[in-house]
Parts: C-alpha cells; sequence; structure tokens
C-alpha cells in the first residue's frame, strides 16, 4: 500500500449517520477520503464511550488514511490535536490563549470540552488504515446543555463569531495530512512536542487520578518524546502514563 493523505476533492458531505467512523470503514470509501455529517446518532469515543455533539453548529468528521511502512511512534492523536487547534486558532485567533489539549485527545476552551478525536486502525502487515474522527461543538448557546455534560462546552458562543465550519474544515484538511507526516518523522516529531507541550491543559498543575482504586495525586510536568504524560508524585517519583488514568481531573 502507497502512503494515501486526505484528498481536497475526495470529500463527502451528508445529512445524518450513526457514526461516521463506522461508516467510512466500508470497503466502498478509497483512501484519502473524508466525509462531513449534519448528524451523528450514535457517535463513539475512546473506551466505547458515546460521544454527543451539541449545538446549532458542529463539526462531525472522519478521514481515512493509508500508511505504508507503519513505524511511526505512540501519540497521533496528540498530533491531530494539533493540527485541530492550528485549524481552529487560524479562524478564531481570540481563542490563543484558552485553547488547550487534555491529553491525549480532547480539546478544552477554558475548563469546557468542546472537540473529541477517536483515532481507529486496521493493521495489514507494514501497512495500515487510520480512521481519524473528530468532533466539534462549535456554536450553540450554554442553556443548550444537558445537565449530565457538566464538562461540555462549545467553541464559540457569539452568533456574529457563528458559520465558520466550512472554513474551519478547509484549513483543517492540509493541516491533519501534514500532522501525519510530523508523526512519522522522527525530527518532526519533537519539534511538534514543542507545541504540544506549550498546548497542553494543566501542565504545571496538581492533577488527581486513579490507580488500582486508590486515589493519587501529582504534578502534570509535560510530555515525553514518545507523547507520554510525565507526572511527579508527592514523594519526587516520576511516573509515565501510556494511555490516560482513571478519573484524570485537576485539582486547581
Amino acid at each position: 500500500m502507497q502512503t494515501i493523505l486526505l484528498q481536497p476533492e475526495k470529500g463527502i458531505f451528508i445529512q445524518s449517520t450513526a457514526s461516521t467512523n463506522s461508516l467510512i470503514k466500508s470497503q466502498e470509501f478509497p483512501h484519502g477520503t473524508w466525509i462531513v455529517a449534519e448528524e451523528q446518532t450514535a457517535g463513539r469515543g475512546r473506551r466505547d464511550r458515546t460521544w454527543e455533539v451539541l449545538g446549532d453548529e458542529s463539526l462531525i468528521f472522519s478521514g481515512k488514511i493509508g500508511l505504508e511502512n507503519f513505524d511511526a511512534g505512540p501519540g497521533l492523536s496528540l498530533f491531530i490535536g494539533t493540527a485541530l487547534c492550528k485549524a481552529i486558532l487560524s479562524v478564531y485567533p481570540e481563542l490563543t490563549r484558552e485553547l488547550k489539549i487534555k491529553w491525549p485527545n480532547d480539546l478544552y476552551l477554558g475548563k469546557k470540552k468542546v472537540a473529541g478525536i477517536l483515532i481507529e486502525s486496521e493493521i495489514s502487515g507494514s501497512s495500515v488504515t487510520l480512521i481519524i474522527g473528530i468532533g466539534v461543538n462549535l456554536f450553540g448557546k450554554k442553556e443548550a446543555i444537558p445537565e449530565h455534560l457538566t464538562d461540555a462546552g462549545f467553541l464559540n458562543t457569539n452568533p456574529t463569531r457563528s458559520g465558520k465550519k466550512n472554513e474551519i474544515l478547509e484549513r483543517l484538511i492540509p493541516l491533519l495530512n501534514e500532522a501525519i507526516l510530523l508523526w512519522k518523522d522522527p525530527e518532526g516529531r519533537k519539534k511538534e512536542l514543542i507545541l504540544l507541550n506549550e498546548l497542553l491543559l494543566w501542565k504545571g498543575q496538581s492533577v488527581s487520578y486513579t490507580e488500582n482504586g486508590n486515589p493519587q495525586t501529582g504534578v502534570l510536568e509535560g510530555l515525553g518524546e514518545n507523547g507520554t504524560l510525565i507526572l511527579k508524585t508527592p514523594s519526587g517519583a516520576r511516573v509515565d502514563f501510556i494511555d490516560s488514568p482513571d478519573d484524570f481531573h485537576s485539582l486547581n
């Protein structure tokens, strides 16, 4: 398989589907295809959680990428997160200080989750098919958020700054391709990790998490070379996570 990144001309726009990630896995959609839906009735997040896209304007996106010689390191969701941040901030530069990446796959604006990323893969030998799913709550009113989604929010609540989905999408496609190439390249990965550390939510703050059923605390120091999360415990020990620990949240 040759490396096939997202092709701008291979976009498909649909009204409704259960899950754009599930839909684009079908063999009828070749590598390079991407799908945008107006509605998703059974959106999925990591660890089989549901993902609800909210508001009057949203971005529900999945892209299908084919890679050969698949030997890149972990942390792809972080690189996709930086691509999404770059696309959003190019349209909403006023959000520069507030928009952050919650390790490993969410975007937060202040204390509210505004976007989620779900990456799935199908590996065959040294080749892989990557399915990149992105959901963003672009615009809506705070009172429209269900009570059970206490940390959910919108990228924008100002009606005069709404209607930016197509503009963000146009900038997102090439940035996603760039993110894949950076992720595959060891030197590119190091440079992007500098930006990732700048965008990392709760960096330098005290955080809490659960390990083997026991509550733990530490200070979030940053990201390792392979995108691992580095915490420093009260005893001074360093803990590296390759996946998000249970009940991971800030104490600040």
